[in-house]
């Protein structure tokens, strides 16, 4: 199921969302590195990107990605395109560059957020900051000015119930036990990456990104809202194995783009942003939010345990720095829930 201007659902996303893309002249003949490009965040990046050049903004971008050949098979409107170059190459190497070649931005999106992917700590751990580095010296080879690396929200650790977290808060993951792998090294990644801005003056733009939902979104792994969205159209009920008292927000993949874009080319340098929403609800209400705007009459089944000594998740971000460049999650949930709805049955 793609993500692309070829589905009417996406295309009508990102035209509804596209006009709050403030600084698109600042994005107009500008080259591009884009990683990360076949994952969730990617795929919102290249279709609004297509968009932009539908109008004539001249963006020219090259992708880097593991298979190519195998993204293009799916995506073939990429085939042939004249503003996208692919280049395969696997991000733990250094990047092998034609001499000459320039970019004037760059965004580094890749990492697996998968749970399956983060079966091997040490080598996500590896990746993440492996990566970072290769994209780092190949910044400082090309001359390239500005660099937006995506984070994660899960940097912050455990938050504080009912208090959105703002970007200067101390919190951070449990950095002694193995399972913070993942947030750790995004963490780490930004240090590396401030260590090179001192070095060799680089812009760099951190995103700290939380949840999101639309078109895009897995349906049959640790995102919620996608199982949610996917029981709600082909079960007979939906069956909650927690208690639902977990607090989560979402962005849509639309508006999404458009804050890393605007981050790319607006965000203050040597600043991080929290990429998110600040509408927190229950992943029980979100149950329920899904079913009625799907298939109302289904039933909602909280089969988990409440532990009345275990402290309630919470993952929502304040967005108030965001808000300063003038972004905003523009897309309702509902509103988000009904695009992905209407996406799986347009590719079914």
């Amino acid at each position: 199921m793609r993500v692309s201007l070829e589905s009417s659902v996406v295309a009508a996303d990102i035209q509804r969302v596209a006009r709050y893309l403030e600084p698109r002249e600042l994005l107009v003949g500008q080259r591009i590195l884009l990683t990360g490009c076949t994952g969730f965040f990617g795929k919102w990046l290249l279709a609004t990107l297509a968009h932009l050049n539908q109008g004539g903004a001249s963006i020219e971008v090259t992708a880097v990605s593991r298979s190519p050949q195998a993204f293009l098979s799916e995506y073939p409107e990429y085939v042939g395109s004249g503003w996208i170059k692919w280049l395969q190459h696997d991000v733990q190497a250094p990047l092998d560059i034609a001499p000459g070649a320039r970019f004037d931005l760059v965004i580094h999106a890749a990492t697996d957020t998968l749970a399956g992917a983060h079966a091997d700590l040490l080598r996500i751990y590896d990746t993440i900051l492996g990566g970072a580095r290769h994209i780092l010296d190949l910044a400082v080879r090309t001359g390239t000015r500005r660099i937006l690396f995506t984070g994660t929200g899960a940097q912050y650790g455990p938050l504080e119930f009912g208090h959105p977290v703002t970007e200067s808060s101390p919190s951070s993951c449990p950095s002694h036990l193995a399972g913070s792998a993942y947030a750790e090294a995004k963490r780490a990644q930004e240090t590396l990456a401030a260590i090179y801005a001192q070095k060799h003056g680089l812009e760099i733009v951190l995103a700290r990104c939380f949840a999101f939902s639309g078109p895009g979104i897995a349906l049959d792994a640790h995102f919620a809202i996608g199982n949610f969205v996917r029981d709600a159209l082909w079960k007979d009920e939906l069956l909650l194995h927690s208690s639902g008292r977990a607090v989560r927000s979402y962005l849509h993949g639309a508006d999404l783009a458009v804050w890393l874009l605007t981050l790319l080319v607006r965000g203050a340098a040597s600043n991080a942003y929290n990429v998110g929403s600040d509408k927190g609800l229950t992943i029980a209400e979100l149950a329920c939010k899904v079913v009625d705007r799907i298939s109302p009459g289904k039933q909602v089944k909280v089969l988990g345990v409440d532990e009345a000594t275990q402290a309630r998740s919470y993952y929502v971000p304040d967005i108030e720095k965001a808000r300063g460049l003038g972004l905003d999650d523009w897309t309702s949930l509902d509103q988000s829930i009904d695009s992905t709805a209407r996406w799986i049955r347009e590719n079914h």
